[in-house]
């Protein structure tokens, strides 16, 4: 495939992941919002003496119904993805979310009103972290593919950051409505743009041939890939479109049912995908930046603000090396060390806010491994957890199963919303001790059940899964395909010299003979 080709592809599976921005600003804006005192009049509970506050209860409500919003949308998207086409359907969801931010930013006194919007929101963030990974998978170039679903968490930390930029810069202005109803409005401005994305974007060219819509098929291949429709490559993966639809054809439509089936591992499979999105989630990273005030006003930390923003800042910062070792170490260190790293940061924040309460030498410490954490998180398990998840099963049932680990990732985080508040009102800051309990099980799954994939294509992961091969034993797995490959090669050339030569070929000239052949001429 050429240049052009690929960059255009790459320049547009790229542009998708601002899905992840509008992902990451609905999570977190609620964090900065419970403190700001007019946010608090309108939606929170006053006392008799006028002073108003938002309970935790009202708090993981509005920060839990964006969670269960999503977890309808990623679970609902997929089949109705597979009957009107991803892009169709993203553009529905977007429209919804533009909605529910629209309602969620006009509101006035009326608590349910913010919960309404927020539902709708979820419902329209919830299915395209669902199917923009789907879209990925098709556009990019094969040895992309890490990069590109991995700039969906970059993404996801930039409208993190954003939001918690917008939430200090608002702070000012605390008894003021814009306070909170600039950073509530901001969201719409990234939906839009990723809407225009979704209109200019062409429909998925595997969608249109399971319609049998072969014109458009081509047309929009081609243009997906930045070339002619009648280029020989065009020729090549129409015929490769085709085959798969006609086998797809026969096995009839895919359902949500076959997702769970023990043929081909699928089962297994699918557990990693939904074990993978719950374990990003159990690290007890949206914690800190859906409560991350909270936490630090239990802590005992001055400007709370300031620390959200350090944090956020971290956040972006480490997604850069994380997306890019995610292809060059591979997937199972970056998984491994990441997990190992964020341990020792909660050990350390928890021991060190429970044993000096408002020291400021043990707030500068709370501060640097609170950093150490988000920073191991944000180069591991935020990026990868997107890439195993969007490359661990075959083209046919990827948007369903996709969904299903997307489904799981919001199904936590809601559970996390609603009951992380109820805990740290329990015991503080003692939370950090139950992420890292959770941390030291998803050290121990990425060990046992996550095999490396690194550039492999889609149908080397399908063998690798066939295989049985143990995943602690999976990063020699394409070497040894590939030296089978060379001993098979060999011994054709050994046979077909024999049967051509009419005599048997010394068995000692035999091993020199292939290895001759399957090894390019260095003369000139």
């Amino acid at each position: 495939m050429s240049q052009r080709s690929s960059s255009k592809a790459l320049t547009l599976a790229l542009a998708q992941s601002a899905a992840g921005i509008i992902f990451g600003w609905g999570n977190s804006e609620g964090s900065g919002l419970f403190s700001m005192t007019s946010y608090q009049r309108r939606f929170g509970e006053c006392d008799a003496a006028g002073i108003c506050a938002l309970s935790t209860t009202r708090q993981s409500a509005i920060t839990g119904l964006l969670s269960v919003g999503a977890v309808i949308g990623a679970v609902g998207s997929g089949s109705i993805a597979a009957r009107f086409g991803l892009r169709k359907t993203c553009i529905a969801f977007i429209l919804i979310h533009l909605i529910g931010a629209a309602i969620e930013t006009s509101a006035m006194n009326t608590y349910a009103q913010i919960l309404v919007a927020r539902l709708l929101t979820g419902l329209g963030i919830g299915a395209t972290s669902g199917l923009v990974p789907v879209f990925q998978a098709e556009a990019s170039p094969p040895k992309y593919r890490g990069l590109v679903t991995g700039s969906f968490q970059l993404c996801v930390t930039l409208g993190i950051w954003g939001v918690s930029m917008t939430n200090w810069g608002m702070s000012r202005y605390d008894n003021s409505d814009i306070s909170w109803r600039i950073p509530v409005a901001l969201q719409m401005v990234f939906s839009a743009c990723l809407l225009v994305g979704f209109i200019l974007s062409p429909e998925s060219p595997r969608f249109l041939a399971k319609q049998e819509r072969w014109e458009e098929c081509r047309k929009n291949l081609a243009n997906l890939r930045g070339l002619p429709e009648d280029d020989a490559n065009i020729d090549v993966e129409m015929d490769e479109v085709r085959a798969a639809a006609e086998k797809d054809k026969e096995r009839g439509s895919a359902k949500y049912s076959e997702c769970f089936s023990t043929q081909d591992r699928i089962a297994w499979r699918t557990m990693i995908g939904i074990l993978v999105q719950i374990g990003q989630q159990v690290t007890g990273i949206n914690f800190f930046f859906s409560y991350g005030v909270q936490f630090a006003q239990a802590a005992g930390l001055a400007n709370t603000y300031v620390f959200q923003i350090i944090l956020a800042s971290v956040n972006v910062a480490a997604s850069f090396p994380g997306v890019i070792a995610v292809d060059r170490a591979g997937r199972r260190p970056v998984l491994l060390t990441g997990a190992a790293t964020m341990f020792i940061g909660q050990i350390v924040v928890g021991s060190v806010s429970k044993a000096y309460p408002d020291n400021p030498i043990a707030g500068d410490v709370l501060i640097a491994f609170t950093c150490l954490f988000v920073a191991a998180f944000a180069s591991s398990w935020g990026p990868v957890a997107w890439v195993v998840c969007g490359e661990t099963f075959p083209i046919r049932l990827s948007s369903l199963c996709v969904t299903l680990g997307t489904g799981a990732n919001w199904l936590f985080n809601l559970i996390i919303a609603f009951a992380a508040p109820q805990i740290q009102a329990r015991i503080g800051t003692g939370i950090c001790f139950v992420w890292a309990g959770c941390l030291a099980l998803a050290f121990a799954f990425a060990f046992f059940c996550i095999p490396e994939t690194k550039g492999m294509s889609i149908e080397e992961v399908d063998a690798l899964y066939l295989s049985g091969t143990p995943a602690w034993r999976s990063g020699s797995f394409k070497r040894q395909q590939e030296e089978q490959a060379i001993k098979s090669h060999e011994k054709h050339y050994a046979r077909s010299t024999h049967r051509e030569g009419g005599a048997q070929v010394p068995k000692d000239s035999q091993p020199s003979s292939a290895m001759t052949s399957a090894r390019p001429s260095m003369d000139v």
